[in-house]
């Protein structure tokens, strides 16, 4: 089994958090141990990494090294690691909590090997509220987002980071996954969190079909076209275990490992839980909570939202209901990570979020200085002169990020409109609509030259960027997207200009794109109602809610959509968009072939033509998602880009969009420019939030 080599910036940070505990608790030099113990390819010699540990642990004035190497007959590469770090200071008002006899000491509160980093701005101070926003009740990834922590994380760098793990294993063939988790971390009302979390959450949660109807896809392989479920293994106190009955080589990305945290605090929910308490102390409860049933109360008590009791490994712990108009979060005594002075994080104190139903009252409350930092509910182009003019009113700054996301026209090539969905199989169609549209005009207008024009593709700073896809058919050329379409036997017009279906029936060539509330008068789908026309074809506006957008696209009664695709920056976490193997409420470029793979008995599920280039797309992710190799799963992901950059299956138009973050003036820690996408790197949250603070906490208390 191959132990997650350390990386050279990893064993930095530790290292240097080692001599800073050192240096603030007094304790004994520490000790650094060389071994050899992981399988490579690369050989790395014993003189050469010995030098290095040397050089870089006198800087840190460690005083001992010891060398302790394991014969095998194998090259190997060693990997280095380092002891503990030890506690060294936490925010005054823990401190007096201890002294109150509230909490144990800091050492009994975090683990004995905590996740130590340091931030983008250095150590930082204790204390100060950071104020958000949230869109009425049901935003609750408002919150979500700043506070999720997994197994697992992804940073500002696009680097691998364990988070509530140690360390982790694969087996050489992937199927077999094991974590090995922080001793000592604890839920945040002091109980030990240990693998049995795991197991209650794995077999009395995901497993008891009376909570879970069908596992999701990301814990089961497909054999025969059976669901067949991980097999859990709790091996000890502090090691998970999940072995996959075929290869699962992209688990890391799953939810629950690398943004959210899966596990669950068993010593709290087992009382909700027919395995566990008995019947008539259960129907109490259920009385109680006025809810129908043992599954509904179970429901209610696992929500943070509705039950603050229920603990977590949150930086921040929500103390009040959800449903309040003003939410508050305070700091986690438990929490797990510290900077690399020893100090306890987050700094912040408090989070507050407030609630808005209309966008034009949150701005107000940004251009008051009401908010501290967010990006979620006003980050687009559309609101940076507001926001920009009002600078200095609101003693803020607008950090530009970059949204890797690009604007994109998807056309559906299943339509249940069989005229259409001839027009759009053809590849030189799609390829005429992407000729059709000035890119240039478009990051122009709509973004004061702020974006990039480009297919849906990986950003250029991702290891996967293709460039033959990125840049593929960019020219803006109608006269050439005229001949194509004409050369599809489109040429006759009427007396607008616009084309008629060669069927001979006369009918006006129309096509209708779904946008949000109020897109007829979006100026991004007016441009293309000009550059459709341009080309002789009449594009209708249709601006819908999402939940009826959803309906339509789940009975396929969706043409077009045009509108922004993200999830590129990290593409094999969920390349849906390109992939089009799950999700058939949105960007529909297939949306029939997509609910045959979902499932057959879809009643819109139809099965790809024999021959189609989407086989050679599911056929190269399948093999992608059972291949362990890095480099591998890079060549096979860009065979699927190669057939996008051929077919263009949906059509790219700018990305590298703009990203708004205001951010309040003395708010440390967090850096624009990096990149900005959905949603295992959680947005600006790529940048570990705990590690954020204020440079003058009282004035923000």
């Amino acid at each position: 089994m191959a132990r997650h080599k350390i990386t050279r910036r990893e064993f930095l940070y530790t290292g240097a958090a080692a001599a800073a505990g050192t240096a603030l608790a007094a304790c004994q030099p520490q000790t650094i141990i060389v071994e050899t113990e992981k399988e490579v390819t690369k050989v790395v010699t014993e003189e050469k990494v010995v030098k290095e540990t040397v050089v870089v642990e006198k800087e840190k004035e460690v005083t001992k090294v010891v060398e302790k190497e394991k014969v095998v007959e194998k090259e190997v590469e060693k990997v280095v690691t380092a002891t503990p770090v030890p506690p060294a200071n936490e925010a005054p008002a823990l401190s007096r909590m201890v002294e109150a006899g509230q909490i144990p000491p800091l050492e009994e509160r975090i683990p004995s090997n905590p996740f130590t980093i340091e931030g983008l701005d250095g150590i930082g101070n204790y204390g100060g509220i950071w104020r958000m926003g949230k869109r009425g009740q049901a935003d609750t990834y408002s919150a979500g987002q700043v506070t999720e922590r997994g197994l697992l994380k992804i940073n500002q760098d696009l680097q691998w980071v364990n988070y509530l793990c140690d360390s982790w294993e694969v087996s050489p063939d992937a199927t077999t996954w094991t974590f090995y988790l922080r001793k000592g971390i604890k839920w945040h009302d002091g109980e030990p969190h240990t693998s049995d979390d795991w197991r209650f959450w794995w077999e009395d949660t995901v497993l008891n079909t009376e909570l879970t109807s069908a596992v999701s896809t990301a814990w089961v392989s497909f054999v025969d076209g059976e669901r067949v479920p991980a097999e859990f293994d709790a091996v000890d106190a502090f090691t998970i275990r999940f072995a996959f009955a075929l290869p699962k080589a992209l688990f890391t990305y799953t939810g629950g490992i690398v943004r959210s945290y899966a596990a669950v605090p068993a010593h709290f929910l087992e009382q909700f839980h027919p395995d566990y308490t008995d019947q008539a102390t259960l129907d109490q409860m259920i009385a109680d909570e006025a809810v129908d049933d043992w599954t509904q109360l179970y429901g209610l008590k696992n929500d943070r939202g509705r039950t603050q009791d229920r603990p977590d490994v949150t930086a921040w712990i929500e103390v009040n209901d959800w449903t309040n108009e003003l939410i508050w979060f305070d700091r986690n005594p438990y929490f797990w990570e510290i900077d690399t002075a020893g100090n306890q994080l987050p700094y912040i104190d408090r989070l507050q979020f407030r609630e808005f139903t209309d966008t034009e009252i949150y701005v107000m409350w940004i251009v008051n200085g009401e908010i501290d930092c967010q990006s979620r509910h006003a980050g687009g182009w559309d609101q940076f002169t507001v926001l920009k003019e009002n600078e200095s009113t609101g003693d803020y700054t607008v950090q530009l990020w970059r949204a890797t996301r690009v604007q994109c026209m998807h056309f559906n090539m299943t339509t249940k409109n069989e005229r259409l969905r001839e027009l759009f199989s053809e590849r030189d169609f799609r390829i005429a609509m992407s000729l059709a549209c000035d890119r240039e005009e478009m990051a122009d207008l709509l973004f004061d030259g702020n974006a990039t024009p480009m297919q849906y593709s990986p950003p250029a700073d991702s290891p996967l960027y293709y460039p033959k896809l990125a840049n593929a058919y960019l020219d803006y050329d109608p006269d050439q997207a005229n001949e194509l379409l004409d050369g599809l036997g489109y040429s006759e017009r009427d007396g607008e200009g616009y084309r008629v279906f060669k069927d001979g029936s006369g009918d006006r060539l129309s096509i209708t794109v779904i946008g949000g509330l109020g897109s007829e008068d979006s100026p991004y789908l007016l441009l293309l109602t000009d550059y459709f026309k341009d080309v002789g074809i009449q594009l209708n506006i249709r601006g819908m809610d999402r939940s009826l957008s959803i309906e339509m696209h789940q009975s396929n009664e969706v043409e077009m959509t045009a509108g922004e695709a993200d999830r590129n920056l990290i593409p094999l976490a969920d390349p849906q968009v390109w992939i089009k193997h799950t999700n058939i409420d949105d960007r529909p470029w297939a949306n029939a072939w997509t609910a045959w793979y979902m499932d057959p008995s879809n009643p819109i599920a139809e099965e790809p033509p024999e021959g189609h280039w989407i086989w050679d797309i599911w056929k190269a992710w399948e093999t992608i998602q059972q291949t362990v190799d890095e480099e591998a799963q890079k060549e096979l992901f860009w065979q699927i880009l190669d057939i996008w950059s051929e077919e263009l299956p949906s059509v790219g138009l700018c990305g590298d969009l703009p990203r708004l973050v205001p951010t309040k003036n003395g708010l440390m820690g967090i850096h624009a420019g990096y990149g900005w996408d959905c949603c295992t790197t959680s947005y600006e949250h790529i940048i570990d939030n705990a590690t954020w603070y204020w440079d003058v906490p009282e004035q923000h208390s």
